[in-house]
């Protein structure tokens, strides 16, 4: 990292994950993930992204549902744990697992054609000036009748007095007027507080 510049967001990034401090990486599948697959709206085989995968939890879970699963990140650490991980516990769906390091702003491709689309935590903290390019990519690659399931923090008064932390979180309706009319809203669920109030929403192309 240069010593005479501000480091970049994947240095940062880098950063976290050299320090070992990466309290996000708990190993554990969302329940709400669960759920959404539990429910049976789609069916287990088809494209799944995870956007902002880290060491691939969740790449390894839509695996074992029966999907190829590409997980993005921007910085490669975690990608290359995700790949051990897979290497060392689940060798059986190596095949349908694939890490990309790449920024999520700027997906590198477009009309995939996923079924789903997963983000437990990227988006709120991509910097707003950089959002509409982030759900430019998510249109562009999700499939008529395709979901996208976003985890995000709200955008607080102590968020916003927060100097590292004031450009992160989603106002409050903030989903729907980036995203829609491209994708329609199915439902939002205000989950269990983190370190700030947070909700599940689910959206769906129509």
């Amino acid at each position: 990292m240069s010593t005479d510049a501000q480091p970049t967001w994947r240095e940062r990034w880098e950063d976290h994950y050299a320090s070992g401090h990466t309290p996000w990486d708990t190993q554990i599948t969302p329940p709400e993930v669960e759920a959404f697959w539990a429910a049976g709206r789609l069916g287990g085989d088809g494209l799944a992204l995870d956007i902002g995968c880290g060491p691939g939890t969740n790449v390894r879970y839509l695996a074992r549902q029966g999907l190829t699963a590409i997980g993005f990140d921007i910085a490669l650490q975690p990608l290359l744990t995700g790949r051990q991980r897979i290497a060392t516990h689940a060798a059986d769906i190596a095949d349908r697992t694939h890490f990309v390091q790449a920024d999520v702003t700027r997906l590198p491709l477009t009309g995939a054609g996923a079924a789903y689309i997963l983000d437990v935590g990227c988006f709120h903290g991509v910097r707003p000036t950089e959002r509409d390019s982030y759900v430019a990519g998510i249109v562009a690659n999700l499939r008529p009748g395709g979901y996208y399931q976003l985890y995000a923090f709200d955008r607080t008064p102590e968020m916003a007095a927060d100097p590292d932390r004031k450009l992160m979180g989603v106002e409050d309706n903030e989903i729907a007027q980036r995203f829609t009319p491209q994708l329609t809203i199915v439902e939002i669920i205000r989950a269990r507080p983190d370190r700030y109030p947070c909700r599940w929403y689910l959206l769906q192309k129509p």
